[in-house]
């Protein structure tokens, strides 16, 4: 079909984006705001993540702080209870604690966050999500649609984002996880009188932060695509049994938290930074520990 000279079988191609130059675009919405609030909110999170974590070292600067000067802050150690940050667990003590004995001595300059940390910073850094997010926002891949960007190639992710490929056993490490963050809400509202020795139950404010913290994590988690292609990838059929069927659930289950990734993801990576900053707070004394019923 020709209509004026043109065949509009091949449609109408025009060049996009139609302006040339970094952050040039015929666009009038505002369409920095998205990519800028993002890069200020990762920003802020890696950054207070890097420091926290760098804390409870015994070298350079981080001498003055934490463990080193007298002053732990990885957990409160008040009121009979045990609540310690989720950046620090499970708590790794080289030649002080059952998992600190696998760690040689040598290595105990580093924070305890060093040990453990490089396995939710992967499982984020590489969850498809947070691609997209961090691209965008900091590497400008692409800047927004229809948006001119700073270079015109693509390589794909080859070289060092090759670690991408990783996410799927990254899953792995952070479905460990979940237990062992569980296991910390049950040592806070387990507490024990140093001088009695008696045991009781109890519920802070520490021990909510914690709880919440855990369930912000799980739907990220289980909403993960990859954890959704675990549990129901490779299967066409949901009825040949009863393992079938229970895929079929737990596939419908991860589909659901799956179509509000964005938000688990970016309301639990918050939740994590808080909890942590309040029990740095009360180790601090800025903040005091409540206890909201029972304890000893």
């Amino acid at each position: 079909m020709r209509a004026s000279g043109m065949d509009m079988s091949e449609g109408i191609k025009l060049p996009l984006p139609m302006k040339k130059g970094f952050g040039a675009t015929d666009r009038v919405d505002d369409w920095w705001k998205g990519p800028t609030a993002m890069a200020a909110y990762l920003g802020i999170m890696i950054v207070y993540a890097t420091w926290r974590g760098f804390m409870e070292a015994d070298f350079w600067i981080f001498e003055e702080f934490g463990r080193s000067a007298g002053t732990q802050t990885m957990a409160i150690e008040s009121e009979g209870s045990h609540v310690l940050s989720p950046l620090f667990s499970p708590l790794v003590l080289p030649g002080e604690n059952q998992l600190g004995s696998m760690v040689p001595m040598a290595l105990a300059w580093m924070s305890p966050a060093m040990f453990i940390l490089i396995f939710p910073a992967g499982f984020r850094g590489t969850c498809y999500y947070y691609r997209k997010a961090y691209y965008r926002a900091f590497m400008q891949q692409p800047t927004g649609c229809a948006v001119s960007k700073p270079w015109n190639e693509y390589s794909g992710e080859t070289g060092l984002l090759i670690v991408q490929n990783l996410h799927r056993y990254f899953l792995y490490a952070a479905l460990a996880y979940l237990p062992i963050l569980s296991y910390d809400v049950w040592l806070s509202v387990n507490f024990h009188d140093p001088v009695s020795h008696a045991h009781s139950y109890g519920v802070s404010v520490g021990s909510l932060v914690l709880a919440v913290n855990v369930i912000a994590l799980g739907g990220y988690t289980f909403g993960c695509h990859a954890f959704r292609h675990l549990v129901g990838g490779g299967d066409d059929l949901w009825t040949r049994g009863s393992r079938s069927t229970l895929r079929y659930q737990m596939w419908r289950l991860s589909t659901w938290f799956n179509e509000h990734h964005k938000d688990w993801a970016l309301y639990s990576l918050f939740i994590v930074m808080f909890a942590d900053f309040y029990i740095y707070a009360c180790t601090m004394g800025w903040w005091t520990e409540v206890i909201l019923w029972g304890g000893v």
